[in-house]
């Protein structure tokens, strides 16, 4: 099994950080094969372009990256801290610029986006460790 898992939390002795490093040797343990991303390590840009809110695709290879790995992954663990009620912005700005359509959902032919979405991710289970 492919897992992805995703850290946002920019301290690396955060409870955030052990909790990844835990998931991460647990898959590997298992024998999974785990794609771990901290996207504050990897400066990940979450200010979404103008430019693409028009086009399908990034020009941030980054962003590439991180669309083609997740479209490929079984499971999917998100681990973050809950502040002020909400994820960090870096997390919100991931969501935003990999999780788009033609990536993690469709339309329809035809619908322009007022349908229901048709779900294209390969993975079937998440985890979210909301600390």
């Amino acid at each position: 099994m492919k897992v992805s898992v995703i850290l946002a939390h920019p301290y690396k002795g955060s409870f955030n950080h052990a909790i990844s490093d835990s998931v991460i040797q647990a898959l590997k343990n298992n024998h999974h094969t785990v794609l771990s991303h901290d996207l504050y390590e990897e400066h990940f840009a979450p200010v979404l372009p103008s430019v693409e809110l028009i086009s399908d695709a990034s020009g941030d290879k980054l962003v590439n990256l991180h669309q083609e790995e997740i479209k490929e992954t079984d499971g999917i663990i998100i681990i973050h801290p809950n502040w002020w009620g909400q994820p960090p912005a870096i997390l919100k700005g991931w969501v935003d610029r990999v999780l788009r359509q033609d990536i993690a959902y469709a339309f329809h032919e035809g619908d322009n986006g007022g349908g229901l979405p048709i779900g294209l991710l390969k993975a079937k289970a998440g985890v979210v460790f909301n600390t």
